[in-house]
């Protein structure tokens, strides 16, 4: 509990994918001392500690240099501007249309006409600003979508 306290406190909903990566790591090094009897528990505490030190270098240089955050922190994307989807904006290995559309539909949009400006956050979540009287067109609900727009489903 010390090692966690010392690397931060952060809400369990909000660890990125560095930070599980970094669970997984303590985990394992504890799950190896208690596992195998040949492991020594100072030697999982040596590892749990590199990794929290190695944590706490990475989220200081991520404050400190600009060219480090540029590379480990993914930019604010914007996807949708006036109830059109941003296709330019679209990066392939982080968010595809399908994943906008349920993104919106969770937060409650019916019609992609209905949204001004939605921004894709580095947390992975969508920034949405809806229009105070929108015009109600292309509907995002899947019963409405062409069946070439529909998300193809794997049967088994």
């Amino acid at each position: 509990m010390l090692i966690i306290n010392w690397i931060g406190k952060r809400v369990v909903g909000g660890l990125g994918s560095a930070d599980t990566l970094i669970v997984v790591g303590m985990g394992s090094a504890v799950g190896d001392s208690m596992f195998y009897p040949s492991i020594p528990l100072t030697v999982a505490l040596l590892v749990i500690t590199l990794i929290g030190g190695l944590q706490k270098l990475y989220v200081h240089l991520s404050i400190k240099s600009e060219s480090v955050r540029k590379k480990t922190h993914p930019k604010v994307m914007k996807l949708v501007e006036s109830g059109a989807l941003l296709y330019d904006n679209f990066s392939d290995d982080q968010i595809d249309k399908f994943e906008v559309y349920m993104l919106l539909r969770e937060a409650g949009i019916k019609y992609l006409s209905e949204v001004e400006h939605a921004y894709y956050e580095q947390s992975g979540n969508l920034s949405i600003y809806k229009y105070e009287n929108p015009k109600l067109e292309h509907s995002i609900l899947p019963e409405d979508l062409p069946n070439h727009e529909k998300f193809p489903h794997n049967k088994f």
